[in-house]
């Protein structure tokens, strides 16, 4: 089975012009770690936004993509393992989580030699996925770290 890879256009090619995702205390899970670990991973969607919108090349599109997929990839070991150490008892579950969202990452990713409707549908996946788990599963992880007295 071939699979046609796509080239992304301008952002005049399609009606969908992606706002930042910008910190706010909403997003605090009370671990100073995990939280400056988030404001990166926004501030790196913030950065694959821009670029999708501005219609950059695919190579400069790719790179800040590649950039924020590393950087989830370090920021989710760094997660599990205070998961692992403070016997987090939503360990499993969360960490399905994340290897679910690498994984779909990874499966759109693999296609995105860019397509125009491929990358505003990475762009909408990526913003609910990190704003959704940030909110909610990350947020109940920080609780039961800070419950625990654990702050790295």
């Amino acid at each position: 089975m071939q699979t046609q890879a796509m080239t992304m256009n301008a952002p005049t090619d399609f009606e969908a012009q992606w706002d930042a995702i910008a910190w706010s205390d909403d997003f605090a899970t009370g671990n100073a770690g995990i939280d400056a670990d988030h404001r990166r991973l926004l501030a790196l969607f913030n950065e694959f936004s821009l670029a999708v919108n501005a219609g950059k090349g695919d190579v400069v599109i790719r790179g800040v993509l590649d950039d924020l997929v590393d950087y989830t990839h370090y920021h989710f070991a760094r997660e599990e393992l205070l998961m692992q150490e403070s016997d987090y008892p939503d360990y499993p579950r969360h960490k399905k989580m994340h290897d679910t969202f690498i994984r779909q990452v990874d499966d759109v990713g693999n296609h995105l030699s860019v397509g125009t409707e491929l990358g505003a549908f990475l762009l909408s996946f990526l913003a609910k996925w990190l704003s959704g788990h940030i909110l909610g599963a990350d947020r109940h992880l920080g609780r039961y770290l800070e419950r625990g007295g654990i702050e790295h």
